[in-house]
């Protein structure tokens, strides 16, 4: 599963947004920190939606980019 990669204490937002999207065919804008190789945590904002094919949920595209780390910390504050 892709969540062994996100930060557990951005576990449960990134739960909400997969439940979103789920519901109502995107997820909104996620911010959380992802896992590197090498072994670091780089901040991501995300927005992915569902693609259906016959009225059934076909797959998913994702759009991400990396945040620096003071951008990261202010959307966790927010949150």
């Amino acid at each position: 599963s892709g969540y062994q990669f996100v930060h557990a204490a951005d576990m449960m937002h990134c739960a909400e947004k997969h439940v979103r999207m789920m519901k109502t065919g995107e997820s909104g804008l996620t911010v959380f920190r992802l896992l590197t190789k090498k072994g670091t945590w780089v901040w991501v904002q995300a927005n992915a939606r569902l693609v259906y094919k016959g009225g059934q949920p076909d797959f998913i595209i994702a759009r991400q980019r990396a945040l620096s780390n003071e951008e990261g910390e202010e959307h966790l504050r927010q949150r």
